[in-house]
This record gives structure tokens, sequence and C-alpha cells, in this order.
């Protein structure tokens, strides 16, 4: 099982092909989400505060909770630099030639991945729930500029979709790594061969066919009147040998 391409990674060794690498379904989420983890970052860290005109200090859009737009601003932030990791990693995959490394490659993928895709849910409704509820001071002047705060809301939307469609393909590779690793090979499945065909000449006959030791030599009995010849089964085709990976 060696030269199984297990876990969606192809042949150890093979060359990097840009054009193919960039059409995967799981690179393709992974950009996405790491444009929308910059465009949350940027939108927070420069729309989502509001100055009071009496005040010294900003507050934030969302509830007037600057965790929550700290929080939001350090979410884009690692969304980023998560997404490009793992772009990386898929991209060094084929250059890796232990399958429990890749094995092990592939499940932080779905786990990270994973992670964001809860974060970002609990933070889409995070941010919508405060930032209805945000309200000003009477006597503040300054007008409220809520465009970013609501592009921030998006963006998370929009990253909650990015990380659960990479999580998903990640879940897919790493089943189907698992099926591919774990089938049996042709010795475990066809290694046993049935008695009849070991003690006689493999026509499914029994011990008394033409040129048994221990025939009598005016017997002429054929293998014909042996038992019913038993068909070998075929194994089953490998769908992984043969295909550039799984695409993901």
């Amino acid at each position: 099982m060696e030269n199984v391409r297990a876990y969606g990674a192809g042949l150890a060794g093979a060359n990097f092909d840009k054009n193919t690498f960039f059409k995967k379904p799981t690179v393709l989420f992974r950009c996405a989400a790491l444009v929308f983890g910059l465009i949350l970052w940027y939108s927070v860290s420069k729309g989502g505060w509001h100055k009071p005109s009496e005040g010294i200090h900003p507050v934030c859009l969302y509830g007037r909770s600057s965790s929550t737009c700290s929080f939001a601003t350090a979410v884009g932030f690692f969304a980023v630099c998560g997404a490009a990791g793992l772009i990386v990693l898929d991209a060094k995959m084929d250059q890796i030639s232990s399958i429990p490394t890749r094995r092990r490659a592939v499940l932080a993928d779905l786990v990270v991945s994973a992670i964001f895709t809860g974060i970002f849910l609990i933070g889409f409704f995070t941010f919508w729930s405060k930032l209805s509820s945000f309200e000003t001071d009477e006597d503040d002047e300054n007008p409220i500029k809520t465009n970013n705060a609501k592009f921030g809301i998006l963006s998370a939307l929009l990253s909650f979709l990015a990380w659960g469609g990479a999580a998903f393909f990640a879940w897919r590779r790493y089943e189907e790594g698992n099926q591919a690793t774990h089938e049996p090979n042709y010795d475990e499945q066809f290694g046993q061969v049935s008695s009849d065909v070991q003690e006689g000449y493999g026509y499914g006959g029994d011990s008394s066919g033409i040129g048994h030791v221990g025939a009598a030599p005016t017997q002429q009995s054929s293998y014909q009147s042996g038992a019913p010849p038993q068909t070998m089964q075929q194994p089953p085709a490998n769908p992984y040998t043969q295909s550039e990976g799984y695409g993901y």
C-alpha cells in the first residue's frame, strides 16, 4: 500500500502543478477563507469603532464591547494565518512519502477547519446581535457609520461558509484515505486456497484425478469426473491507484 494515493496526495516526489492545485475544492475554499478573514480584520479594525463627540476614547459598535471588536480582529487575523498555512501544507502533500504523516496532516486540516467553522458561526450571530443593540448618547453629534461593521458581519458569515466547505472536503479526504490504507491486499483475500485445490491439481476435483501419485496405473479417471471447478474471484479494482488523487 506504499504507492496508494492516500489522503488526497499523489505519489511522493510528483511534480507540483499549480493549475491543478488551484482547482482543488479545498484550496478554493481556503483562498476564499483567507480573503474573507482579511476583510473582517480590516473592516472591524478600521470601521468597527465610533468616536463620541464628547468622548475621549472610541467605543465599539458591537454593543460598546471593546472585547468584541478585539475578538473580531483577532479571529480575522488568525483566519488569514490559518488559511495560508493550510494552503502551504496542501502544496507540500505530494512531497510527503509517509502515509501516517499524510494522515496527521489531513487530520490537522480537518480539526482546524472545523474549529474556525464553529468560531465564525458564533461570531456572526454575536456581531449581528450586538450591532443591532448599539445606541448612541442623546448629546452625541457625530454621525454613526456602520457600513464597515455590517461588512464585518457579512465577512463572518461568508467565512463560516468557506471554512465549512473546507472542513467538509477535509473530512471526505480523511475518510477516503482511511478506506484506501485499510483495504485488504491480494494476499489477504486470496492467499488461502481451498483444501480441494491444494490436494488436487487446481481443477476443483479430488485427489484421484489424472497423474495422482497414489492412483493405480489402469485408472483412467478424469478431472472432469471430480467436483465442479471452483472459479477464482478476481481481486477488486483499487480506485485509487489509477487516479490523479481525490482532487480535494
